[in-house]
């Protein structure tokens, strides 16, 4: 009998629990630990998934038309959030929160919500589609889930975020459903995220 699949389901359960339900003491042990976990977890999906892993890096030519839009959707959803009177809180000139930006969150976050999240929705429920959409509102909710515990001003923001995340999360979640490459999911974030950062500069 198989239990990889039981086993990468009770994995991310308990990641689900553990990142939704104790956000405040993941963050009072240190300001990275939820990441040193994401990247533990990370690492033990890969492991379960052996060399077939490898194989979901491949890169399409018809990605090279689609990342010119991932970074003009990243540079309007910085712009319209200007037009529209919402604040960006981050000091994106901070060499830290840009490494965070364009290395961290598009390799980390893909490989949580689009591999570690993905694979139990998918063998569970037979249905990429599913697990498409799935990944797209956890990764979308893990972006509005501060609004618990940080400031109320800051809701108009993560508001915000929560809505341009999910159109972001769909378009990842693209390549890993119809060209089954994580490739692809990584570089469509990075070259969102790009966008936004340059928009910031314009």
């Amino acid at each position: 009998m198989n239990f990889r699949p039981l086993i990468w389901t009770l994995l991310a359960i308990a990641y689900l629990g553990i990142r939704f339900g104790f956000t405040r003491q993941l963050d009072e042990i240190g300001a990275y630990t939820a990441y040193i976990m994401e990247v533990a977890l990370v690492v033990i999906a890969i492991a379960i998934e052996g060399r077939t892993f490898f194989s979901r890096f491949a890169i399409r030519r018809s990605m090279a038309l689609f990342f010119p839009l991932a970074a003009l959707g990243g540079f309007a959803a910085f712009k319209l959030a200007g037009f529209s009177g919402i604040s960006i809180p981050f000091d994106l000139s901070g060499a830290e929160t840009l490494i965070f930006l364009l290395v961290v969150a598009p390799i980390l976050e893909e490989l949580v919500f689009r591999f570690f999240l993905w694979q139990p929705v998918e063998s569970l429920t037979k249905k990429p589609v599913l697990a498409l959409v799935v990944c797209a509102a956890l990764f979308s909710y893990s972006h509005f889930h501060p609004i618990w515990f940080l400031p109320p001003e800051l809701a108009s923001f993560l508001t915000y975020q929560t809505a341009y995340t999910f159109v972001l999360g769909l378009a990842c979640g693209y390549w890993v459903w119809r060209g089954r490459s994580l490739a692809g999911a990584i570089l469509t974030h990075f070259f969102f995220n790009l966008g936004f950062y340059l928009a910031s500069l314009a």
